[in-house]
């Protein structure tokens, strides 16, 4: 498996995270990031930001946020390594993580910074991730 697949909805945050994984995905919305994994993609990591849209602390409900792929995923469960919940909301990154766990995916929360792009590296080392 390769691959990156990068959910954010910010010009500043993709554009950091381009520019250690260039080659990664990247999208702006929960249907693009479905889109992309309904591709069958092989991902070895999805990164999940929640508020999109340029709006913050997001009813998780709505169709147009992160938990809308984690809803996806939960259903159609696509092979995938390692999700990293980036999101700086809170109680979204708290449901998202659970939701991922429960279907038994690895998942890390890492809300978005600069150390996101070396500590997702070090626990993916050899294919392994780490909690």
């Amino acid at each position: 498996m390769s691959g990156i697949l990068f959910l954010d909805d910010s010009a500043r945050r993709t554009s950091t995270f381009l520019f250690d994984y260039p080659s990664a995905t990247c999208v702006e919305t929960a249907a693009a990031c479905i889109a992309a994994l309904k591709d069958d993609a092989p991902w070895n990591v999805v990164c999940l930001d929640h508020d999109l849209g340029g709006e913050t602390f997001v009813d998780s409900s709505r169709e147009d946020c992160g938990m809308e792929v984690v809803r996806w995923i939960e259903e159609h469960q696509p092979s995938v390594k390692l999700f990293v919940v980036h999101t700086y909301n809170p109680g979204a990154a708290g449901v998202m993580v659970d939701a991922l766990i429960r279907k038994g995916y690895r998942v890390i929360r890492i809300p978005f910074r600069l150390q996101l792009l070396e500590r997702t590296r070090m626990r993916f080392v050899g294919g392994k991730a780490n909690r």
